[in-house]
């Protein structure tokens, strides 16, 4: 079972529009709770383009996976019906700046 922080490969075919396709990192953002009682999972890819956007976090020295992760682009995936292999724990403050600017974009103004 995946666990909230894990990097993962996974494959996010099919795609519509500006979404992110294709076998890629990414990062589980959602909590152990949620990921056990829905087998969803809410994610947020990794690219390997380099974009000074505000929110887009860099991956560090810290992780063998390199790149920047896309906060912006939050996704839900059903973790039972797709092939995915888990490759590495994401630093915890950097798992926290992720969650941070997900909340900025959902909370209530």
């Amino acid at each position: 079972m995946v666990k909230q922080g894990d990097i993962i490969k996974i494959n996010f075919n099919p795609q519509v529009g500006h979404e992110q396709a294709g076998y890629r990192p990414a990062v589980i953002v959602s909590n152990d709770t949620f990921n056990k009682v829905t087998n969803l999972v809410l994610v947020c890819p990794i690219t390997n383009s380099i974009d000074k956007f505000p929110l887009h976090i860099k991956l560090d020295n810290r992780t063998a996976t390199m790149g920047i992760i896309l906060c912006e682009h939050l996704k839900s995936l059903d973790i039972t019906t797709r092939s995915y292999k888990i490759i590495e724990k994401l630093p915890e403050d950097i798992l926290e700046k992720v969650v941070d600017i997900i909340f900025s974009e959902v909370e209530i103004e």
